[in-house]
């Protein structure tokens, strides 16, 4: 089954963008980063030494958790880029995926309500940390920006289904201008989760299985001529999902990914070999790797068609925040390899979750 819910006429377009994740800070270390021989590891999957305070200051940063802080000091890259003027902010929302919010805050108040001497004793300044929409709520309140205001969730989906929301809210007028992305951290606790759901599925093809992933991604997205009249460096064109069974195998998840890539396709016009770019998942669980490479090389009609890129090799796999590492990585290769004055090239980004759903987007780049 393939559920529509873009549109071949969405104007949403992307102006600036901005990262922290283990490759550095900002765009262009991630770029560098990830354009370079630099490979998943230690630097460059994990935030070592993250000190928030050298981007954001000191001042009201005692009762930050790291998730929150991660996406403060993101956002203030993207607002200090000289499309958003100070005095415009106020029109500004924010939407951000994050599957569960900061799984370690919410573990740490937990224990404490079983080691403090009384269950009560808590520190009530943590428990904001705790809510799932609490990263976007204080980043809002820090920055002053009073438009819209979503926390998405939806597994390894939730970086496509964050920007398919946000391009959907200035498509019908309800937002202009929008930071739009994902978020995600690694903890113990994070950890244990992974080790657990990992003990039932497969290892990825050729018996590894991409590390653990973090950092924070965020879009400024606006409608055509929108963003301080910026020249728009991407368009969010599309997007398509649909379902297989619940712990679908290989041939079924592929089934319903080929689909979503056809349904997309169709209806935007395009053929197989006008993808000049594919920014894969490659989470590192093995059934859906590879029906994701299966799905793509049926739809586009083989291996050749496309020039396929992982981020996951680079950034690890940051669950959540993985769509929208695919999309920083395609607009990273995008602005190397796209000669001066070439026109946008489409883009396809592939999605699957072990809870069986799949999903693509278009994206001119």
């Amino acid at each position: 089954m393939t559920v529509s819910v873009g549109s071949a006429l969405s104007t949403a377009e992307i102006y600036d963008w901005s990262v922290v994740s283990g490759l550095g800070v900002g765009k262009d270390d991630f770029s560098r980063g990830f354009l370079g021989s630099q490979q998943a590891g230690s630097d460059g999957r994990l935030l070592t030494g993250f000190d928030p305070t050298t981007l954001i200051g000191k001042k009201g940063t005692r009762t930050l958790d790291r998730m929150t802080s991660l996406v403060i000091a993101t956002a203030g890259m993207v607002l200090d880029g000289g499309l958003v003027e100070p005095q415009a902010r106020e029109s500004v929302g924010l939407v951000l995926g994050t599957n569960t919010g900061s799984i370690a805050s919410i573990v740490d108040f937990t224990r404490d309500t079983f080691v403090q001497e009384r269950p009560y004793l808590v520190n009530p300044a943590d428990f904001p940390n705790t809510v799932m929409n609490s990263a976007a709520g204080r980043t809002a309140i820090w920055y002053g920006l009073r438009g819209l205001n979503s926390t998405i969730a939806a597994g390894h989906l939730t970086g496509l289904v964050a920007l398919r929301y946000a391009s959907r809210m200035i498509r019908l007028g309800y937002a202009d201008t929008l930071l739009v992305g994902a978020v995600e951290e690694v903890s113990d606790a994070v950890s244990v989760g992974v080790q657990v759901t990992r003990g039932h599925r497969a290892a990825a093809p050729g018996g590894g299985v991409n590390p653990l992933g973090e950092g924070c991604v965020l879009f400024l997205l606006g409608g055509r001529g929108g963003a301080g009249g910026g020249t728009a460096a991407a368009e969010l064109v599309d997007f398509e999902f649909g379902t297989a069974e619940l712990d679908a195998d290989t041939p079924a998840l592929s089934a319903a990914l080929d689909r979503t890539i056809r349904a997309l396709l169709l209806r935007n016009a395009l053929r197989p070999e006008d993808i000049a770019l594919v920014s894969l998942a490659q989470s590192g669980d093995g059934t859906l790797d590879s029906a994701e490479l299966a799905a793509v090389d049926q739809a586009l009609g083989g291996p050749g068609v496309g020039r396929r890129i992982v981020a996951a090799d680079r950034t690890g796999n940051s669950f959540s925040a993985l769509g929208a590492f695919q999309l920083a990585a395609a607009m990273a290769v995008a602005a190397t390899d796209r000669p001066a004055g070439d026109p946008v090239r489409p883009c396809l980004i592939t999605s699957l979750g072990i809870d069986g759903s799949v999903g693509c987007a278009l994206v001119r780049v």
